[in-house]
């Protein structure tokens, strides 16, 4: 289990300013070694020019270094580079069971994910806060807060069994859009047979992994918060315990809490902005809709 939550700017406007974010995520993702371990890279730090539009300028590859890792890898690939406009960084993230050595992941559930972390100039050096999280089939980023329209997220979630332990059953990806009409994305995968990446869900209402019945104003009983539990097909229904929703305003971004979604054993969960979700079938700002909170251990 590992986390990683710090505060900088994020600009990119200069080569120098490229090389300062691209090296800040990779050395944060350095700090989850424990349950994230690196593959293979084309980067050399502090080095290397701002891309052109469009453009990738390097890429990292990691895997979730978990109990089936042997028997059922999910490899990520972010890469980083330049959007649509020279001033607006990109990441883009690929999910693969395979990869090459050599930057280029396969097998089951390849796809590619753009812009993580909206879209917007990043000129100034106003602090955002970032948080990052790994742990037996889990890995969960939220990007520099509030630098756009949309938070940089990306969740990569193992299916569990009923007692909440990873299975290889399959896994989901959800991120992050670059507008307000695209806040996730998701794709699901299944390892057992026969083996399938599902067609990714871009609209709220397919892409949705969980609801809150009845979209409550509040969910409070007594002082409990009401917690809402993530699913995916795979084509049955499987639970998630990576990442979970919550209303929105019932507890501050940043915020943490503790809960038992699946089986006997509660966790603790960050609650994180509302440009991070929603995680269900609206869009942001609808009255009930489940803010987007993910693991924090």
């Amino acid at each position: 289990m590992a986390t990683a939550s710090w505060s900088t700017r994020v600009r990119h406007d200069s080569d120098a300013t490229y090389q300062e974010w691209r090296d800040e995520f990779i050395t944060q993702l350095g700090t989850l070694s424990a349950k994230l371990t690196a593959s293979d890279t084309n980067i050399t730090p502090a080095a290397g020019a701002r891309p052109g539009t469009s453009t990738e300028g390097g890429y990292a590859v990691y895997y979730l270094n978990d109990s089936i890792h042997a028997t059922s890898p999910i490899y990520i690939r972010f890469g980083f580079g330049t959007s649509g406009t020279a001033t607006h960084p990109r990441i883009q993230m690929t999910v693969g069971t395979t990869t090459n050595g050599s930057g280029v992941l396969g097998g089951t559930c390849l796809s590619t994910i753009d812009t993580i972390n909206g879209g917007a100039a990043q000129t100034s050096d106003t602090v955002r806060q970032s948080y990052f999280c790994a742990t037996d089939g889990f890995l969960g980023l939220s990007w520099k807060n509030g630098a756009s329209a949309t938070e940089g997220s990306a969740f990569v979630c193992r299916t569990v069994s009923t007692a909440a332990a990873i299975s290889s059953t399959g896994g989901l990806a959800v991120w992050g859009g670059g507008s307000l009409a695209q806040l996730s994305r998701t794709q699901a995968f299944r390892y057992i047979a026969t083996a399938a990446a599902y067609t990714a869900r871009t609209t709220q209402v397919q892409m949705a992994v969980c609801l809150s019945p009845q979209a409550p104003a509040s969910s409070i009983i007594g002082t409990d918060l009401q917690v809402f539990v993530a699913w995916m097909m795979t084509p049955a229904a499987a639970p998630v315990i990576g990442i979970c929703g919550i209303v929105d305003g019932e507890i501050a971004a940043g915020n943490t809490f503790t809960a038992t979604l699946v089986g006997s054993t509660s966790h603790t969960y960050i609650k994180l902005s509302s440009t991070a979700g929603p995680l269900g079938p609206a869009t942001l700002g609808t009255v009930g809709m489940p803010g987007a909170a993910m693991l924090w251990e």
